[in-house]
């Protein structure tokens, strides 16, 4: 069961990041209008402030400890979400009686659009569509809980976004946060 945990496991982080980014797309997308209006007027103030002040305005990482603190017990709690979908996951190839492996290789057919040509009995075919449709059907509750687990302390989904781009890009950042996060 574990082994098979690790092979899923590459199927389910894809499935809840692409799960989360959609939830922080759509959440900038309701909000684009209004940073529209707002990036403009931020522009013209940029343009007027000194040069110290703009280079300050442009790196975007200054975030405090309670923001930060937010971040990483956002991050813990996305984690467990992560987790619990890796077990209904794996719950729903169990019961569709179709192995880890032949699961990933459908699949992988399936995003280079060559399922038809995967070497698949009429029956693990099915089994794959049954289970990918059940898996996409988990995606609008998955999302509901990834939002949850962002917001449950304050935390915004811009701002958890904001993090996240910094974390990934400053090295500094990234060793502040998993400091705090082993507290």
């Amino acid at each position: 069961m574990n082994i098979l945990n690790k092979k899923v496991k590459g199927i389910a982080i894809a499935i809840l990041f692409l799960g989360a980014c959609a939830v922080t797309d759509t959440a900038m997308a309701q909000k684009k209008d209004k940073k529209q209006k707002t990036q403009q007027q931020t522009e013209t103030q940029t343009q007027q402030q000194p040069p110290q002040m703009q280079q300050q305005t442009q790196q975007g990482t200054n975030f405090s400890d309670g923001e930060l603190k937010q971040f990483a017990e956002a991050s813990a709690r996305l984690m467990e979400v992560q987790k619990s979908g890796e077990q209904k996951m794996m719950k729903i190839l169990e019961e569709e009686k179709l192995g880890v492996d032949k699961f990933n290789e459908m699949a992988q057919a399936h995003q280079q659009q060559k399922l038809a040509e995967a070497n698949a009995t009429p029956e693990e075919m099915a089994a794959f569509n049954k289970a990918a449709q059940r898996m996409m059907e988990m995606q609008p509750e998955m999302q509901k809980e990834v939002e949850t687990a962002i917001q449950k302390d304050g935390m915004t989904l811009e701002k958890y976004e904001q993090i996240m781009v910094a974390y990934r890009q400053d090295q500094a950042l990234q060793e502040r946060i998993n400091k705090m996060m082993m507290q």
